[in-house]
């Protein structure tokens, strides 16, 4: 991508989406997604386009359960508990925003299945499975920084809600390799992922590279060019 590129050029009208668009965003903990989530979402909204910021777990009863049981509930009770709630969250939130138009960041989505899953001990081809039906994001963002720069931070803010936020580099790294391998899956079934570096760049300009790639796939979808490549 042509990293000169600034934010005003999302300026200009925005294409419209029909059927919506989603692009998701993941990466190992500590290493900026909320951050650069929200602030995709602003520079989206700024620019003209209906936009709707949602999370992975959800805010539904069985997001907050799993979001809030990681200490008690292991393996393939966690990993389908999480399944239950990305396809409710899929089936009462997401589809209906998409189907209405609009452009859906999503905090995390089903990359993050194939990472925590397996370090739960489930097998990638069984997290397959579980997702064969799950609509795919038209944009699947992984976020990337070094294990220790993401250590780093997830120490500094304190957080402890979850036994998947690592604090020693060791599981940092095994974090990190499994994302990396989920983006190589990901690209081997030929699914958009756009790769980004949050220790190169810093927080605004990342979301702004993503906002153009978004408005990019918009453009293109409107013109009837297919995907960006």
């Amino acid at each position: 991508m042509d990293r000169t590129h600034t934010p005003h050029d999302l300026n200009t009208p925005p294409p419209t989406a029909p059927g919506g668009f989603l692009v998701s965003l993941d990466g190992p903990s500590g290493v900026g997604k909320t951050t650069t989530t929200q602030q995709l979402h602003d520079l989206l909204a700024a620019a003209g386009h209906r936009t709707v910021l949602e999370t992975q777990p959800s805010s539904s009863p069985i997001g907050a359960l799993a979001r809030h049981s990681t200490h008690t509930i292991h393996g393939l009770a966690l990993t389908c508990l999480m399944a239950a709630d990305r396809y409710h969250h899929l089936t009462t939130t997401l589809l209906p925003h998409l189907a209405a138009g609009r452009v859906v960041v999503c905090d995390r989505y089903t990359p993050t299945a194939f990472v925590l899953d397996q370090l739960d001990g489930a097998e990638t081809e069984f997290i397959a499975s579980l997702y064969r039906y799950a609509r795919p994001a038209d944009l699947f963002v992984f976020l990337t920084a070094s294990p220790r720069v993401c250590v780093d931070r997830a120490r500094s803010r304190g957080s402890n809600y979850s036994r998947f936020h690592h604090t020693d580099t060791r599981s940092a790294e095994r974090e990190q390799a499994l994302f990396a391998e989920t983006a190589q899956r990901y690209q081997r079934a030929g699914l958009p992922v756009l790769e980004l570096s949050t220790q190169a760049l810093a927080t605004q300009e990342v979301a702004a590279h993503i906002a153009e790639r978004v408005r990019a796939e918009l453009v293109a979808r409107h013109a009837g060019r297919g995907r960006v490549a």
